[in-house]
């Protein structure tokens, strides 16, 4: 009897604990339902941060974090929260334009700015993770040390590979196509451009577009990081013409013999264009010119063409060209 019941007891062990861990895991999952639903709440609260301004003031540092920090109260939800607790502050990158910045008339370098002046800035950076209730800083200050400058073009680094048929209209198109670059003196001596990142893009049959960025050189900063890129491209039927070369500018008086007075002309046009005739060209060599060459050896002109020219080669490239005095007769 006493064997049978300690037997019933110890089966009875497993079946209490099987019980109590789905106890705990039932109310695991409900503090984690609960957590997760409180965390996806708004919570209105003071929140910190670390403020890095950028602007455009000329002849100074394109950006600063400030030595103040930015406290505002606004509402957000729970993971937001959360996540702004831990650590150092958070950065903002706000944008500034100059004309809010107040230059202190002790400190050269040093400015202030109203940050109900640039509430509109602090809004855009806050983006949609938090609704801005009111700011607690008066004022933030910045310190922009004076830094040399220059206007530099841009270089656009290209590898661009077009299917057959098509081709490149033009230069790429960059906007914009020159930056400010800040720097020590010394540096920006020594640089006359600044490059893209390489543009590369094969089997091409439509206008090329993008954004690319600008490559960055050590201690220089840029008044911009990337420029916007346009490449035009066409669709082209190759074809050749025979054209003469005609003389002009010459003075009465004067004749010029062309040697050959004929040259191939092989063209590329657009596809949708029509045939190409003779008519539609016209090749000439300047007077002037000839005046100007060592070897009287010109390259021809095209003065005229259609509209749907894309590029064109003639051959051969130069000319002879002799000028002679026209004998008049006298009655």
């Amino acid at each position: 009897m006493v064997s049978g019941s300690t037997g019933g007891t110890t089966g009875e062990k497993p079946r209490d604990r099987r019980t109590g861990l789905i106890f705990l895991l039932s109310l695991l999952i409900a503090f984690s339902i609960w957590l997760l639903h409180n965390l996806s709440l708004p919570y209105s609260v003071f929140i910190e941060y670390a403020v890095d301004v950028n602007t455009s003031m000329e002849g100074r540092a394109q950006r600063s974090e400030s030595s103040d920090l930015l406290i505002i109260r606004g509402k957000a939800d729970g993971y937001y929260i959360l996540r702004q607790r831990f650590g150092r502050p958070k950065v903002l990158n706000v944008t500034v334009d100059p004309s809010s910045l107040v230059q202190y008339p002790d400190r050269e370098d040093l400015f202030h700015v109203s940050c109900e002046s640039i509430k509109g800035a602090i809004v855009e950076a806050l983006g949609s993770n938090v609704e801005l209730e009111f700011i607690v800083t008066q004022s933030l200050d910045f310190v922009l040390p004076k830094m040399e400058y220059r206007r530099v073009p841009i270089i656009p680094k290209l590898s661009l590979a077009f299917r057959s048929q098509y081709m490149q209209v033009g230069d790429i198109s960059l906007n914009p196509d020159s930056i400010d670059i800040y720097g020590d003196a010394r540096i920006l001596g020594a640089i006359d451009s600044v490059m893209t990142e390489t543009i590369a893009e094969s089997n091409i049959d439509a206008d090329l577009q993008g954004i690319v960025d600008i490559i960055p050189i050590r201690n220089v900063t840029y008044s911009d990081k990337n420029a916007y890129y346009y490449v035009r491209t066409e669709r082209y039927i190759g074809e050749s013409v025979e054209l003469p070369v005609y003389a002009a500018g010459l003075p009465e008086g004067k004749e010029m013999i062309i040697l050959p007075s004929t040259v191939t002309l092989t063209c590329r046009r657009q596809f949708s264009g029509r045939d190409i005739m003779p008519e539609d060209f016209r090749l000439e060599v300047n007077y002037e010119d000839y005046l100007k060459s060592v070897d009287f050896k010109l390259i021809p002109e095209l003065v005229s063409s259609p509209a749907s020219l894309l590029s064109y080669e003639i051959s051969p490239k130069f000319v002879d060209c002799i000028v002679i005095d026209t004998v008049t007769e006298t009655e």
